[in-house]
This record gives structure tokens, sequence and C-alpha cells, in this order.
């Protein structure tokens, strides 16, 4: 269900010339464990506010990307590149983080009410 969507928008890019790198798909619970606990038990800046089997990342529901600007990442929230991709990707029924009211998170795709779907 997801998988399909996503490979077909990962298409729709290369179709219009956006080059998009897909980084992070499926998570284990440790993997998800690991970032919860980053800004909280661990160094850094919070990432997630999604513990181990509370992320889309954890059903293989959800992505991570980036678009690619001459071959490197562009992390800039809300660059044109995103915009597009993102635009590409709501059209395939794909939810955009980036459109979430708290904790907005440009990289992140996923199946809309995807825990409806486990």
């Amino acid at each position: 269900m997801f998988a399909p969507k996503a490979r077909g928008w990962v298409q729709d890019c290369k179709e219009v010339g956006l080059d998009v790198l897909v980084y992070c798909t499926l998570r284990s619970d440790a993997e998800q464990d690991e970032l919860y606990a980053q800004g909280r038990t661990k160094p850094g800046r919070i990432v997630t506010y999604a513990k181990a089997g509370q992320s889309a990342h954890n059903h293989g529901l959800a992505l991570d990307f980036v678009p690619l600007i001459n071959g490197k990442p562009d992390w800039r929230a809300g660059s044109d590149a995103y915009i597009h991709a993102i635009q590409l990707a709501q059209a395939r029924g794909m939810e955009s983080a980036a459109m979430w009211k708290k904790f907005k998170e440009y990289p992140h795709l996923q199946q809309p009410f995807w825990r409806t779907h486990l």
C-alpha cells in the first residue's frame, strides 16, 4: 500500500527533473528508541515524539527524504525543491509532516491514517 506510492512518487520526481534521496524507510524498535532518547537521555535535539512501535516507520508506512541539488542534499526546510517534492507526494496520496501544526518535519512522508492499516 505505501511502498507502491513511494516508488511512484520517486518516479514522478524523476520525470520532472527533481532528484530525491530516500534515506530512511523501515525502522526497528531499537532504532526508534535510540532516536526517542535523543534530546532526552542522550545528547542532541529532540527529533521524534514517537517511542518504539508508535512511528509509521516501525511499520513500513513512512519514509524520510531530502531533495538533491547538483547531487548534494538541500536540507533547507521550505525550499522550492522540498515544496515541489511534497506536492508530488500529496498527489500520490501521501501525507507530509511539513503540513503538521506541531513538529513540522519536511523530510517525513507517511501513509495517512497509518494506524488503521495495522
